[in-house]
């Protein structure tokens, strides 16, 4: 069984801010991801908008929804 090739981010529709890029090609690139489905990809597209728009465009209004949306797809780190 060969392990399904994840997405990139979509080159249209919304211009992505380099730091965005970055962190989605990250969580692309980690095995954390291996396993998700179409559903969780669209949410991730959709959490890349929100992320954008902070590191972007300096909108901090948006951070504690990233912030949300980080942590339920279980992208966050534990502090020892």
């Amino acid at each position: 069984m060969s392990k399904r090739e994840k997405p990139n981010l979509p080159e249209e529709g919304f211009e992505f801010c380099p730091a965005t890029r970055e962190w989605f090609e990250a969580w692309r690139s980690s095995r954390a991801t291996d396993d998700w489905d179409d559903r969780q990809w669209q949410y991730m597209f959709d959490t890349a908008i929100v992320h954008s728009l902070v590191y972007g465009s300096y909108d901090f209004h948006w951070l504690s929804e990233l912030r949300t949306r980080l942590t339920q797809m279980g992208l966050y780190f534990e502090q020892d």
